[in-house]
């Protein structure tokens, strides 16, 4: 009888041992998901209204592509993800510079910026889905995840050039006049 408890005490050690285990994970991915959605920082550029209009239209907290938690990110009808947030860059010294916000989708999701001048994008730190950015039409990709990166930009001629998250999930535009 005693060699039968020894082996129930042991398969009860496993169990426990395997429960604090499967415990920690989950515990582990709750605190990383609540903290990614509490993510609020303001990249350089981007006024706390503007902040502001993206959470209530979609911007960080709210769940915009199946690998942030959410469903269909597709571009709508305006090249996009989520609810257009237009932002317009600022001319100083020759350049123009603006900031965007990155979460589940971009904060300005839509870029405006003057022909012939050229540009800086500072996008905020990213994680997860937007852990990169990326343009085909201007040939440029960043790495996100570590903190905030600026894109420099030749003067560009007028048109409209797309950006998106490293899985192609969240989409922006830049939108040259």
């Amino acid at each position: 009888m005693t060699e039968k408890t020894t082996t129930q005490n042991g398969i009860l050690q496993y169990v426990v041992i395997g429960g604090l285990i499967v415990a920690a994970f989950f515990g582990a991915y709750r605190f990383a998901s609540a903290r990614n959605a509490q993510e609020t920082a303001v990249a350089p550029g981007v006024s706390a209204p503007q902040a502001s209009q993206a959470s209530a239209a979609g911007g960080a907290g709210t769940p915009a592509c199946a690998c942030c938690g959410g469903g269909s990110s597709a571009p709508t009808a305006n090249g996009v993800t989520g609810a257009p947030v237009e932002g317009t860059a600022k001319v100083s010294g020759g350049i123009q510079a603006i900031g965007v916000k990155v979460g589940t989708t971009y904060s300005p999701n839509i870029i405006k910026l003057k022909a012939g001048i050229p540009a800086e994008i500072t996008f905020g730190q990213g994680g997860g889905c937007t852990g990169q950015v990326i343009s085909q039409d201007l040939g440029f990709q960043e790495d996100l995840t570590s903190g905030p990166k600026l894109i420099q930009l030749p003067a560009l001629k007028a048109g409209t050039y797309s950006f998106s998250c490293g899985m192609g999930m969240v989409f922006g535009k830049i939108v040259v006049e």
